[in-house]
């Protein structure tokens, strides 16, 4: 085990710590011997109570962070699924302007035939329709 010293810096840079000192855990026998190396070195000794209650809110984090990361994963389906959508409409209406714009090609070639005397429809020399 190795002990370290310096301040906890907010960025998590750990630059300016120094090693303190190198323990052999190896070297000790009993659990009881390991935490009194542990209390003589300023660790402090938890109860099973407390222990459990940090595994519980560890996991009560797990479940938050779980149910998070659903909701924002249900959110990013609901806008994709909202762009497409969107997308869909802009298709259909550019196909139903285009269809209005044949219509009224269609019209105007009908009105331009009709004054001209000939049958909507039949194409005059060098014509296109």
């Amino acid at each position: 085990m190795t002990l370290w010293e310096g301040e906890s810096p907010m960025d998590g840079s750990r630059d300016d710590w120094v090693e303190k000192e190198k323990i052999v855990l190896s070297d000790y026998k009993t659990k009881e011997e390991m935490h009194a190396l542990m209390v003589e070195k300023g660790f402090q000794l938890k109860s099973e109570e407390e222990i459990e209650a940090m595994k519980l809110q560890k996991q009560k984090e797990q479940i938050e962070e779980k149910e998070q990361q659903a909701e924002r994963l249900k959110e990013k389906k609901r806008q994709r699924e909202e762009r497409r959508l969107a997308s869909e409409r802009g298709q259909k209406e550019k196909r139903e302007r285009e269809d209005v714009k044949g219509n009224i090609k269609e019209e105007y070639d009908r009105g331009e035939s009709m004054k001209e005397g000939r049958e909507p429809g039949i194409k005059m020399k060098n014509e296109e329709l």
